[in-house]
């Protein structure tokens, strides 16, 4: 944390509970550190095989892992909201960047990673925008966090990016 310059921060600010960061991953696991925060999420994958929960899109954001092998699965979504959001000062866990942003989950990642179609389902519906579900969250996120990478380059998603821009979600 110090390489980020996170406990200078934190003599500025620890975050507030009126900014939703969505974390868009492979879902998150039940954990103590995030329950308190933790919105409703959205999980958009649409191959049911690669959602491995037996269905397409649903509001369950829960992480069902996304290990193809003998390896174990990296419920890399888990990770991420936790270093975003984690509680501190709790005697568990780590620490989160913010102690009192709210984690909205949203999972585009399964089995074999995912599809350009489900993250930019994802993108539009952390903004509170039309998207594949159909659904819309009770509030859109003020910031979306993918730390995701994909081959080239895609209309589809630039405009999932620029549509969420426009809309006011960082």
């Amino acid at each position: 944390y110090s390489l980020i310059n996170l406990p200078a921060a934190w003599d500025i600010t620890t975050g507030s509970n009126s900014v939703i960061v969505a974390v868009i991953d492979t879902g998150t696991t039940p954990g103590v550190d995030l329950a308190p925060r933790t919105l409703a999420g959205y999980d958009l994958i649409s191959d049911p095989a690669m959602a491995r929960d037996g269905d397409g899109p649903d509001p369950d954001p829960t992480d069902e892992g996304d290990s193809t092998g003998p390896q174990n699965s990296s419920f890399h979504g888990s990770h991420v909201a936790g270093t975003v959001g984690a509680n501190t000062n709790d005697g568990f866990g780590a620490a989160g960047v913010t102690w009192s942003t709210r984690i909205m989950p949203i999972r585009v990642l399964g089995v074999g990673g995912g599809t350009t179609f489900d993250i930019a389902s994802g993108i539009r519906f952390a903004a509170g925008l039309p998207n594949s579900s159909g659904a819309l969250p009770p509030q859109s996120a003020h910031i979306i966090n993918m730390s995701l990478g994909g081959p080239g380059v895609s209309q589809t998603m630039q405009d999932a990016v620029t549509d969420a821009r426009n809309a006011g979600t960082l």
